[in-house]
């Protein structure tokens, strides 16, 4: 049964949650023979590739740019005229040409505007192809809640039971909802990799102990500095740099499109001025690391940390597990779901910087905390947060979808 991702987020264009869950998936049918229709924006050029099963287009009517108006940042109206219209007809055509079964649409209600949630549903009204919804963020707008409510989802997909309790909060039949978690691919974020690649990249001590911290920092067209707790963490290190000489702190921050680049080098000099008011430059590293160059930045670091005032999931926390890295989060949104306090990780309130502090320095002069966080975090990704584990329940349930659809 072939099925069709959509997906206005793709790999190549930046290193979210949603980017990471797309490689896992075209990985896991690539490797499993599943029959899948990958639909992605293009990065430089459009392009049509083949792989057994599996076919990726990547578009230009998915690259949607931006322009200024009256200090807003609208698509222009044209373009979006434009590009909407060539997106129908290709994907009518596409569900036609590739006998399309299911339609799985990947954030529609947040990353793209309405009219392309209007036009999959017209498409999918017109050829009979059952549509599901993906869903890694919350609800936000009343818009958005009507692109999820209002339009013939067969079913929504949620990334953690945070975002599904979020959505049946905002009057989402319980029926239409299913929680189906990501994963993590567990041949490429594995542990005993090479542990000095980091440091060498940034020209430390192989003794340096490392913490390591990996987010975005921009959200559409606005920061998110305070929400992803980068703000706490700074004022939290500037309490503890001068106990040890050898705590490095590295933000490794995710490259944005191309259209939201000015807004991410404003959010990046406003975390440059956070570093000089705290006098902490010195011994805090601001990188952007590829997807693929994880793995090695994971296995360089001795903690993780993210302390978000708001987390759908959390795919960072299972990647650093995966590696062998203890985790510290927040006791916020799905991050519960993946931490449980004081058996992986720890779990902490929101904007607390000395309690930060205090737990970061309660890892490290803990060895026996520390390999205990270690051990359950393989634990938990083992029995529950693989990508292999997580991805294949997902086409099991979508191909029932499209299977009781068929016999209807």
């Amino acid at each position: 049964m072939k099925i069709l991702f959509i997906s206005p987020n793709a790999p190549g264009l930046s290193v979210g949650g949603i980017e990471r869950h797309v490689k896992n998936l075209v990985d896991y049918c690539c490797q499993n023979n599943k029959e899948a229709v990958f639909l992605l924006p293009s990065f430089k050029q459009e392009s049509r590739e083949k792989i057994g099963n599996v076919t990726i287009i990547k578009k230009d009517f998915l690259n949607l740019s931006y322009k200024k108006f009256f200090d807003k940042k609208e698509i222009p109206a044209k373009e979006l005229k434009i590009k909407s219209r060539q997106f129908f007809d290709f994907v009518k055509n596409l569900i036609k040409e590739e006998n399309v079964k299911v339609v799985s649409a990947q954030n529609f209600h947040l990353s793209l505007p309405p009219v392309y949630n209007m036009m999959i549903h017209m498409i999918c009204f017109l050829e009979n192809v059952p549509m599901v919804i993906r869903m890694h963020s919350f609800i936000k707008s009343e818009m958005q809640k009507s692109l999820v409510n209002d339009l013939s989802w067969e079913r929504i997909l949620c990334v953690s039971k945070s975002v599904t309790g979020d959505c049946y909060l905002k009057g989402i039949g319980i029926d239409r909802l299913h929680t189906q978690y990501l994963g993590v691919n567990r041949k490429d974020f594995r542990p005993f990799l090479n542990k000095t690649w980091l440091k060498k990249k940034l020209g430390i001590s192989e003794n340096s102990k490392v913490i390591l911290h990996a987010s975005r920092i921009i959200s559409g067209r606005r920061d998110i500095l305070k929400e992803k707790g980068i703000t706490t963490l700074l004022e939290a290190f500037s309490q503890i740099v001068n106990k040890d000489p050898l705590y490095r702190l590295v933000l490794a921050v995710a490259s944005p499109p191309r259209h939201l680049k000015a807004e991410f080098h404003y959010a990046l000099d406003k975390i440059k001025g956070y570093m000089q008011l705290h006098n902490i430059g010195q011994k805090v590293f601001l990188k952007e690391f590829s997807l693929e160059e994880m793995p090695l930045v994971y296995n360089g670091a001795s903690l993780f940390v993210l302390v978000s005032e708001n987390e759908t999931f959390g795919q960072v926390y299972i990647e650093a597990m995966a590696c062998g890295v203890p985790v510290v989060g927040t006791n916020v949104g799905g991050v519960p779901e993946i931490i449980t306090d004081g058996y992986n990780g720890f779990l902490l309130a929101p904007g607390n910087p000395s309690n930060l502090a205090q737990k970061i320095e309660e890892i490290f002069n803990n060895e026996q905390l520390k390999a205990s966080f270690i051990e359950n975090g393989f634990k938990i990704i083992r029995r529950k947060f693989s990508s292999d584990r997580q991805i294949s329940n997902m086409f099991n349930y979508l191909e029932r979808i499209g299977y009781i659809e068929k016999l209807s």
